[in-house]
């Protein structure tokens, strides 16, 4: 369980008021949280190709495409077979499932860490309904949301 709970925590900040980020060109961005008390997630995820660019575009745009079409036409690819197979060798699956794992990733964060009904998540992530997110979550973390969320509190 600390191995998980240590995977889980390079995701994800809480109670951060402020942090700067350095990028590999040397340009800087601070981000500072409202007085909302927001949750700031941060994903890290490893380069694991050559292809720098490839990477950097599909990085730069996989959560605000709609879906993978819009990402390959995102990634400069007007054929969504081309794009596949590129990504495929990239990053060692198809575009679909990394997405998928993205946001379950930042999904499962959520459940654990806040108090945000499983229903909105559905919702802020494009899930169809919140049964498709419940049956996305328990087929990767073999338990539904709630349960999840109320075994971690307790």
């Amino acid at each position: 369980m600390n191995a998980k709970k240590n995977e889980i925590g390079k995701y994800l900040l809480s109670d951060v008021k402020s942090f700067t980020v350095t990028f590999s060109d040397g340009l800087k961005s601070k981000i500072n949280t409202s007085p909302d008390n927001e949750i700031v997630l941060v994903k890290l995820i490893p380069r694991i190709s050559k292809s720098k660019h490839f990477e950097d575009s599909v990085l730069s745009n996989y959560s605000i495409a709609k879906d993978m079409q819009e990402l390959a036409d995102l990634c400069g690819f007007h054929s969504l077979k081309t794009f596949t197979r590129h990504f495929k060798k990239c990053f060692g699956q198809t575009p679909y499932q990394w997405v998928l794992d993205r946001k379950m990733e930042e999904i499962h964060s959520l459940v654990i860490r806040s108090n945000i009904s499983i229903t909105e998540i559905s919702r802020i992530y494009g899930f169809k309904g919140v049964s498709h997110l419940v049956n996305a979550y328990r087929k990767k973390y073999g338990v539904a949301p709630c349960k999840d969320r109320v075994a971690r509190h307790l």
